[in-house]
């Protein structure tokens, strides 16, 4: 039986639906760390750094394709962050805003690591600036961002600026260069 023929039926409790989105999130953020950790281990900060860059960027350019075909099936304009909202492919009932600092699943359970592994605060910061920045340059192709505020760090969100950049116009993406 295919995804076509399957029906969902009835509905879900939304405290149930968060905690569900949330644990897949944590294993996501777990594994994260623990690849970034062998690369540390194994090759050193920035070897790893290279090999973490490359590889979030080549995700990020692969999820955002698919967002843009989305959107282009859709009949959006694929040129607006408005309109990557609107394909965004991200479980967002389970960043919850009111929880300020823990809003994030993958920062709550990334500040836990950075206390036991200092190192890891860059890693974890890295792979925000690298998927968000990637997925809306690849989306937009003029758009580029920058995080201003991200809860690993510091305060009770995570923020950012979005700019028109001659760069992604040109196609020389920020982390790297769409094959």
């Amino acid at each position: 039986m295919g995804k076509e023929n399957y029906k969902i039926e009835g509905t879900v409790d939304r405290a149930l639906m968060v905690d569900q989105i949330r644990l897949a999130a944590r294993q996501f953020a777990m594994l994260y760390f623990h690849f970034v950790k062998t690369l540390y281990e194994t090759f050193g900060a920035e070897k790893a750094k290279e090999l973490v860059q490359k590889t979030i960027f080549e995700q990020a350019v692969d999820r955002s394709d698919i967002l843009r075909e989305k959107a282009i099936a859709a009949g959006l304009s694929t040129d607006t962050k408005e309109n990557f909202r609107k394909v965004s492919d991200l479980p967002f009932c389970g960043w919850i805003p009111q929880w300020g600092e823990d809003h994030c699943p993958y920062g709550e359970i990334w500040r836990g690591y950075v206390e036991k592994y200092p190192w890891f605060r860059e890693f974890a910061t890295f792979y925000c600036d690298v998927i968000d920045t990637t997925t809306i340059e690849n989306f937009t192709r003029r758009l580029s961002h920058r995080i201003t505020q991200n809860v690993i760090v510091e305060g009770t969100s995570c923020e950012r600026v979005y700019y028109e950049s001659d760069d992604v116009k040109a196609g020389r993406f920020t982390y790297g260069t769409k094959e």
